[in-house]
């Protein structure tokens, strides 16, 4: 057995069999990252059947679908707990319910959760409805959970939990709606299991179960980052037919923009992005892909919170005060100019600016920006040179500008975030933040400036979430990476780290 693992380690043209076979089937991307979980699975299953030829495997998964389900059940990351990512659960109860109340014509309103994992999700969706209508709520609500794991389906339907699962939780709804059941074991109540259908489902398939069509809401959360650009379209574009019409369909914070193809119209409510199924798709963008995108976590930064100096030090007047020409009207046609020489004028732009050489550089980008008005970076380069100085009109004017060409520029937005902060519209900038989120759920100066807002409205359980966010990503990557970015701003981000810890340690003490 240990010789046909090894030969699939070792035999790309094998892996990439079970890789495709994988990825046909159920949609599952197992390439750079997850090859190991899909050896291991291989191995687990390979020698629970027997089997010790490679080949001889492979040709039982594509006839057998029992098999091919129990390998895919090895494959499924199931990392879930009760009510994760309140924000959207809260919009669904106190928005969206009352808008399908009043028009429901007396059927229930339909809610799917799809990729439910082991029902954590729809056990809060069911609970918090609960909470706001009462017993109601079971004539109210048709609710279902679909997963492609039989093995979690069938844990979701037990609803039996260990501590892990109520990370958060508020006691007294603990105390409601669980019953212990064993050493650190509960199980959810009757009045709420009853109330909920599972179903194993792979969301690839050709047809849907009776209880998935139609809905009204369904969350589809953190569920997409398993498959590849294809899949999440197929996956997404079936859902979006499902939805009954006015239908909401709701993702994980860090997918929101990864979906907006133009299929389901995207709507901001709340300071939250959801989709919904209208005649017209009210923001629809180009489907980007962040593959190749430029890494902008650090690109834009005035001081650290009230006790930093500013980033850039050197002869500064002369920007502080100077005429910045306008962004050029992108309708103006522009000479044509050799790629080549616009990438070395804006690097010698670069050197300028890490050299303190501001209006020198200033003056490169202008004239690039009048060659070429599409040429983004030269855009947010400039307006990050403007924001460490204050002037933060134009800043946004340029923010405006680039923004009107890029939907997704994540730059543009940090910089709106941070000039409305400067200007105390806490409000602003934090709606700001949360998009610059959306668009890179990674980016952790969205998430720091984030937690800063929440730290001073004293929403300290989101703060502490955001805090720990901002500390989990970087420190999963290189502090020297996170701290250096394509733009001549350098930040300790160590010292964000710092903080973060600090202010964490506060809000233990709270």
């Amino acid at each position: 057995m240990n010789t046909a693992i090894s030969r699939i380690q070792e035999d790309e043209t094998i892996l990439t069999q079970f890789k495709e076979l994988i990825l046909i089937t159920c949609g599952f991307n197992m390439e750079t990252g997850r090859e190991q979980s899909l050896i291991d699975g291989l191995s687990k299953r390979m020698t629970a059947r027997g089997i010790d030829r490679a080949e001889a495997y492979h040709a039982l998964l594509i006839r057998d679908k029992g098999e091919l389900n129990n390998l895919i059940e090895l494959l499924t990351v199931n990392e879930t707990y009760f009510f994760r990512e309140p924000e959207h659960l809260n919009l669904m109860a106190d928005r969206l319910i009352q808008e399908f109340t009043a028009g429901r014509n007396n059927r229930p309103i339909r809610i799917v959760s799809a990729g439910c994992s082991t029902g954590e999700e729809p056990y809060s969706i069911a609970i918090m409805l609960r909470e706001r209508f009462g017993a109601e709520s079971e004539s109210l609500f048709s609710i279902t959970g679909v997963d492609i794991d039989s093995t979690v389906i069938a844990d979701a339907k037990r609803g039996i939990y260990g501590k892990s699962s109520f990370r958060g939780m508020d006691q007294a709804i603990m105390e409601r709606y669980f019953e212990p059941v064993g050493p650190d074991k509960f199980q959810v109540s009757d009045i709420i299991r009853k109330q909920i259908g599972f179903e194993v489902v792979n969301l690839l398939d050709s047809s849907y179960p009776q209880r998935m069509q139609m809905p009204d809401i369904i969350f589809y959360r953190n569920v997409s980052i398993y498959f590849p650009g294809q899949v999440q379209r197929e996956i997404f574009n079936r859902l979006a037919e499902l939805l009954s019409n006015g239908g909401c369909l709701l993702v994980g914070s860090t997918e929101t923009y990864h979906h907006n193809i133009g299929t389901l119209s995207l709507v901001e409510q709340d300071s939250l992005f959801y989709y919904r199924k209208t005649g017209t798709p009210a923001m629809v963008t180009e489907d980007r892909r962040k593959n190749g995108r430029d890494s902008a976590l650090t690109s834009i930064v005035k001081n650290l919170p009230g006790q930093m100096s500013p980033i850039f030090t050197g002869k500064t007047d002369n920007l502080r005060t100077g005429k910045v020409k306008k962004p050029v009207d992108q309708h103006k046609k522009q000479p044509h100019v050799a790629r080549h020489d616009i990438r070395e004028r804006f690097e010698k732009a670069l050197d300028l600016s890490r050299n303190s050489l501001f209006n020198e550089a200033i003056g490169i980008l202008d004239e690039l920006i009048d060659q070429d008005a599409t040429f983004i970076k030269a855009h947010t380069l400039k307006g990050s040179l403007l924001l460490n100085v204050s002037r933060f009109d134009e800043v946004g004017s340029i923010c405006d500008h680039v923004i009107g060409r890029d939907p997704l520029c994540l730059e543009a937005y940090l910089m709106l975030g941070i000039i409305a902060r400067q200007q105390g519209n806490e409000d602003a900038a934090f709606r700001r933040f949360r998009e610059a989120i959306y668009i890179d759920g990674s980016c952790w100066l969205a998430h720091f400036y984030t937690a800063e807002i929440q730290f001073a409205r004293k929403d300290m359980d989101r703060a502490r979430k955001s805090y720990e966010t901002t500390v989990r990503i970087l420190d999963e990557g290189s502090l020297k990476e996170h701290g250096q970015s394509f733009f001549p701003l350098s930040v300790n981000a160590e010292q964000f780290v710092v903080i973060c810890r600090h202010k964490l340690s506060l809000l233990k003490e709270k």
